[in-house]
């Protein structure tokens, strides 16, 4: 875990670099004036406002994520003052309604104030509401009627000629991915058992079948996440999911992060990853709150032995390298253990979840970099109870402390349940950048991003071709491209120094707006960090490097373009 930083040095260039000599130097700044207001940005947001229909779009969820926990989450990884590097840059920004609806004898069913991840997945992927449980399919009078099946977002794109990809850091049959390619009453029924158990009358061979088979029968192009043990139950014709998706659709499994690597095309097949049985381990060790209060002011959040499992941001990348063609693509991304570890009331689990959010958020901006006819949206499913409180004894139910990097404590607190926690019904944030990203602002309805996911028709800008204040005009120069520089603060280390003490690294840049430094082996991202616009000073540990070469990866991302540099380190065992 990083240290806590309450100043960042900034270097100027290469010279800088090397003026520094070694690393071993402490170098103290006085604390930053406060920062001017800035350029008025109207002719810049004029700028990013683009009609034109996209041609690939990405989705990324986070699974719980509305604003308290952003807050609590960007408070520990960079203070009070700092920002989230990809999620607080996108930059039309919105609030989102996520209500549903109950069971009752209909055509007007009674509103949910109150939804859980089914209804509300299923709300963007279909731009329709239902009830409780229901996945992609209509409300009606019971949750153990079904309902009328909705077409989704990505079965649409898919009968496009879109290729399509649906990753998550849950189960791939849970509430969330499973909406976007699969149609069931009760989300329960993610495996062929379950299925026969809860779901009978939707069950192969007189349904569609369970959540495991659906997906795989819609044949989707990249499909990753948790959940291998749904896939290991039999089906009614009696192979397992798993061989069904095989030799039925030419499935090609993957189960860890080098065979992930491994894979560098589709013309094999469609691609399954199924990294563990159930979902995948979070990025921190779990710090639960208790009545009492857990942590204390001078707690930090301990990485987790994540094993071989890829995190987010690696199957990101990949998704979009396997996905990347001509005609387009649609690709929904879940970070699904912000959720999960709420209601488990570990603020720990909760705040590495949605950092992994931020790179896998950092990844799709890359992309869209040098693909503008990409739409990236960024968004919840719906509220949770987690708050930040003063940290007196009577604030909350359950309370947990932790330090942020600022130095201070942070106390949050969860009161919907006597154990653990749930959701609550308060609008969520909704971000986007890129073609009719500008749909998101202002307050909207789950059942309204459908529409931009989609693609709406393109509308005529006022004023079309006439610059706005600001906006340079015809014969301008173009803004400068980024440089940027990195060096490691040593050549060698062991995998117990690099866990512990970790490596410090000096990043010089210019002509940034962002910055960001990873630990990169063998394509899989290890630890990740940003630094300020000209650079810093910081220090990166990860427990998930092995013996060999690791490089040292900074990205700088300006109006001018992008830039890297690298530094290689190498890493021998303890």
């Amino acid at each position: 875990m990083h240290a806590p930083q309450r100043h960042t040095v900034a270097i100027g260039g290469l010279a800088s670099l090397v003026a520094l000599g070694t690393m071993a130097a402490a170098i103290a700044v006085p604390a930053a004036p406060q920062q001017d207001a800035g350029p008025e940005r109207s002719a810049q947001l004029a700028g990013q406002i683009d009609p034109a229909k996209p041609r690939n779009v990405i989705l990324i969820i986070g699974d719980g994520m509305d604003d308290s926990v952003i807050t609590a989450a960007r408070n520990y990884e960079y203070g009070a003052g700092g920002r989230f590097p990809a999620l607080d840059a996108l930059p039309f920004t919105g609030a989102m309604t996520t209500y549903g609806l109950q069971a009752g004898a209909g055509p007007d069913y009674p509103i949910a104030y109150v939804s859980d991840s089914a209804p509300t997945a299923s709300a963007w992927s279909t731009g329709r509401k239902t009830i409780d449980g229901r996945i992609s399919q209509g409300p009606s009078a019971a949750s153990t009627t079904p309902g009328v099946d909705y077409e989704t977002v990505l079965e649409k794109h898919h009968a496009a000629g879109k290729r399509v990809g649906n990753i998550s850091t849950a189960e791939i049959t849970d509430a969330t991915p499973a909406a976007a390619g699969a149609h069931i009453s009760q989300r329960g029924c993610q495996g062929p058992a379950d299925a026969a158990r809860s779901c009978a009358g939707e069950a192969k061979p007189a349904g569609r079948g369970s959540i495991a088979e659906q997906l795989v029968d819609n044949r989707i192009d990249v499909l990753m996440g948790g959940g291998r043990s749904r896939f290991q139950q039999a089906t009614t014709a009696g192979p397992t999911a798993l061989a069904y998706a095989q030799s039925r659709h030419g499935y090609r499994l993957v189960s860890d992060a080098a065979e992930l690597d491994a894979v560098t095309s589709l013309s094999d097949g469609p691609v399954l990853g199924l990294f563990a049985n159930g979902n995948l381990t979070p990025r921190y060790r779990p710090l639960v709150a208790t009545a009492a209060g857990a942590g204390g002011p001078d707690t930090t959040c301990t990485p987790a032995d994540r094993g071989t499992q890829p995190d987010l941001s690696t199957m990101m990348e990949k998704s979009i390298a396997l996905l990347d063609n001509p005609d387009g693509f649609f690709l929904q991304a879940e970070s699904a253990m912000i959720d999960k570890q709420e209601h488990a009331s570990d603020i720990c689990g909760a705040i590495g979840d949605l950092a992994e959010l931020d790179e896998t958020v950092a990844v799709a901006l890359d992309y869209q970099r040098t693909h503008p006819d990409t739409l990236v949206v960024v968004t919840g499913d719906h509220a949770h109870s987690t708050q930040i409180v003063a940290g007196n004894p009577d604030d909350g139910v359950q309370r947990a402390t932790v330090r942020t990097a600022d130095g201070d404590p942070m106390t949050v607190a969860y009161s919907t349940n006597a154990v653990g926690s749930d959701h609550t019904g308060a609008q969520i944030r909704v971000a986007a950048s890129g073609p009719q990203a500008a749909n998101v602002t202002g307050v909207i309805d789950q059942t309204d991003l459908f529409h931009t996911l989609l693609g709406r028709a393109p509308s005529t800008l006022p004023g079309s071709g006439t610059p706005g204040p600001g906006t340079p005009g015809p014969g301008a120069p173009a803004p400068a491209r980024p440089s940027a520089s990195v060096l490691a603060g040593a050549s060698a280390l062991s995998t117990k120094a690099l866990a512990r003490r970790g490596l410090r690294v000096v990043v010089a840049a210019a002509g940034a707006t962002t910055v960001r430094v990873r630990l990169v082996q063998r394509g899989r991202t290890l630890a990740s960090r940003a630094t300020r616009a000209a650079g810093g000073t910081l220090t990166l540990r990860t427990r998930k490097a092995t013996r060999g070469p690791v490089r040292v990866v900074v990205t700088a991302i300006g109006r001018g373009g992008v830039a890297t540099a690298s530094d290689t380190v190498r890493v021998s065992r303890r």
